[in-house]
């Protein structure tokens, strides 16, 4: 009868090891809460030159161009969505995110202020513009200048989230207000003064060089309407460039005779004082391209692979890294994943409980 228990005792055990160590395979850890997608929220704007010269009565607008799920996923709202290729939820190398991001602001913000009415409007006092009961989501903070003793205070358009998540990995969004320091720089006000702007064509299409046309035409529009119309091609070394006032908006279409095998995006960089603005057109190549190996026959070119079913998966929110870019104020983020650290304890208790069983049952043998 003890023999019999002894195998019945170590056959259990082993189910048991085994059992847990599928369990441990398969639960996910995810965020502790779920969004509330009742709640509103709310945000502050510091707005400061240098250490302790602080400015009141700046117009601060924010405009939204974003949504958040319940759990805790960003994503562009329909008017913004293809104006970029990149998905804000794929943005999770921290050496490229702080460039990703900022070619997600440059590519939304012109169809913000033009065709868009700020979401919400406040005038700061004390240095501070607040934001209260606003709905959740991601937003374009975008302020307008500030002249002064001479001097033109220009506040960096940003990026941010509403709401935040804490360092206890909980989501904050009314009382525990978000705090975004917008460091202006002085330029010397010249009411004469002029930006030099340059615009460059980019072709990535490596391997397709055939297919690239010989010229294109673009359209620069300046706030909105018509500039001028001006033709790229290599005579010109595809590129243009201009002279005019700051503060304005610039915006360029593309026209590509017959099949345009291209994506286009543009870029913003300048210099330090704001006086040489470059835009950089960059043409992408999205025309038929040879199946990767192992693709099924029959299968659609562009098709992305299969995944095979389980559990819902909860995606990496922004990109799920701890340090994001300061534009977006995050300051920590829910982490998935697998818990792995007990599986080995479990398999180690189980081999003694084994050993420990084989030894007895062989002494009762005896």
């Amino acid at each position: 009868m003890n023999k019999v228990k002894s195998i019945f005792s170590r056959i259990m055990i082993a189910v048991m090891v085994f059992m847990a160590t599928l369990g441990l395979l398969s639960v996910e850890a995810f965020a502790r809460n779920a969004v509330d997608l009742s709640k509103k929220g709310s945000l502050s704007v510091t707005y400061k030159f240098g250490d302790d010269m602080l400015f009141d009565g700046v117009q601060s607008h924010i405009y939204k161009i974003g949504s958040v799920s319940e759990i805790g996923e960003f994503t562009l709202d329909p008017d913004y969505a293809n104006l970029t290729d990149i998905s804000i939820n794929s943005i999770n190398d921290p050496s490229k995110a702080q460039g990703q991001w900022k070619q997600v602001l440059d590519a939304v913000r012109p169809t913000a202020i033009l065709q868009h009415q700020p979401s919400y409007t406040s005038v700061s006092q004390n240095g501070k513009a607040v934001f209260t009961g606003i709905e959740l989501g991601l937003y374009l903070i975008e302020t307008e200048d500030v002249i002064k003793d001479d001097c033109r205070y220009v506040f960096s358009s940003f990026l941010v989230t509403v709401p935040q998540l804490g360092d206890d990995d909980e989501w904050i969004y009314d009382g525990a207000q978000y705090i975004s320091e917008a460091t202006a720089k002085c330029e010397k006000y010249d009411i004469d003064r002029e930006v030099e702007f340059e615009l460059h064509k980019r072709w990535n299409d490596s391997g397709n060089e055939n297919v690239r046309p010989t010229s294109i035409s673009v359209r620069i529009r300046r706030n909105g309407e018509d500039y001028k119309r001006v033709t790229l091609n290599s005579d010109n070394g595809w590129s243009y460039e201009w002279k005019d006032k700051p503060g304005y908006i610039w915006e360029f279409e593309e026209t590509i005779e017959g099949n345009n095998p291209y994506s286009v995006s543009v870029t913003r960089t300048e210099n330090a004082d704001g006086l040489m603005v470059v835009y950089t057109m960059t043409n992408t190549y999205t025309g038929t391209t040879p199946p990767p190996p192992g693709t099924p026959p029959n299968t659609p070119p562009g098709t992305p692979p299969s995944t095979p079913p389980g559990p819902p998966q909860f995606p990496d929110v922004l990109g799920a890294i701890r340090e994001l870019p300061a534009v977006l104020g995050a300051r920590r983020l829910p982490q998935t994943g697998q818990l792995w650290w007990p599986l080995p304890i479990l398999l180690i208790a189980g081999i003694i409980f084994i050993v420990k069983g084989i030894r007895k049952n062989n002494i009762l043998r005896k």
